[in-house]
């Protein structure tokens, strides 16, 4: 049986913006989840001396809309949806991606306005998402420990997450970060429901390069790449509805000037246009 071993660090950031793992070709958000960190000392920063710099490899554990639907057996959609308010108050109260920046960021719990391709049409259509909660093993290692505690309880073993096999950084910590989704009434869809409307997060600096190591000798290139912690055995998804979503990433103990961002097209565009994707930047506190 594979088994998947690992999180968030490997030789180059395997992610593009959500825009491309979303295209109609594919429409597997995650099928590049290996995330990649790059140790590099700060001196090498400046210098051209290459023996400088180190690196150290894990592979992400992935989580694809195809194979996720593997794991199926026995659930509703409902037990998905938490109570998020009416639907009216959440579009009314979105705002849209390009109302956010490096310099102004939108705060945890603001729902912010963006896009999902819908295979039935080949069209970006308009959904809704905000982060909810960011949760590090210093502040809460309970939470994080039963986040991972239920991936590996309905997941297959293709799914499960043995911590003892990861290898992190002594100056790095697992971290969890919760997110909602809201798919309005009028996003196409068939008779089986929608795909999984998840949205691509990632984690960066927020004065833009690496992460700084704790002692501030190094920095981690790619580090803040997220994977899906599986909730519940069977997951169906309908229009109308609001999603609860639990990402797992890698953050360097006690450092907190990260950021979120994720991007996507504009509502109507297709699978083979060339719109320009927008990022949406928001805080991680």
């Amino acid at each position: 049986m594979k088994k998947i071993s690992a999180l968030l660090l490997a030789v180059v950031m395997a992610f593009g913006m959500a825009g491309c793992s979303d295209s109609g070709s594919s429409d597997n958000d995650k099928e590049s989840s290996a995330a990649a960190v790059q140790t590099e000392s700060s001196a090498a920063d400046s210098s051209e001396d290459a023996t400088a710099t180190t690196t150290t490899t894990t592979t992400a554990p992935a989580v694809t809309e195809s194979s996720q639907a593997e794991a199926v057996d026995t659930s509703t959609a409902d037990e998905n949806k938490p109570a998020s308010g009416d639907s009216n108050d959440i579009a009314a109260s979105a705002i849209e991606p390009s109302e956010t920046s490096e310099e102004n960021l939108a705060p945890i719990g603001q729902w912010i306005k963006t896009t999902r391709y819908c295979p039935t049409d080949k069209i970006y259509h308009t959904i809704y998402t905000r982060i909810t909660k960011v949760v590090s093993k210093t502040d809460d290692a309970d939470y994080v420990n039963k986040a991972i505690e239920l991936n590996n309880s309905v997941g297959s073993d293709f799914y499960k997450i043995d911590e003892s096999e990861l290898k992190i950084p002594d100056d790095c910590e697992l971290c969890v970060m919760e997110y909602e989704v809201y798919v309005p009434e009028d996003f196409p869809s068939d008779d089986w429901g929608i795909i999984s409307p998840d949205v691509n997060y990632s984690a960066s600096n927020k004065g833009g390069g690496g992460i700084p190591s704790a002692d501030g000798a190094s920095t981690y290139i790619g580090m803040g790449g997220t994977t899906e912690l599986l909730t519940q055995k069977k997951n169906e998804y309908f229009v109308g509805n609001t999603y609860k979503y639990v990402n797992l990433f890698l953050m360097v103990k006690g450092y907190k000037d990260y950021k979120f961002t994720f991007s996507s097209y504009p509502e109507g565009t297709t699978s083979d246009s060339s719109d320009d994707a927008v990022t949406a930047y928001i805080s991680a506190e």
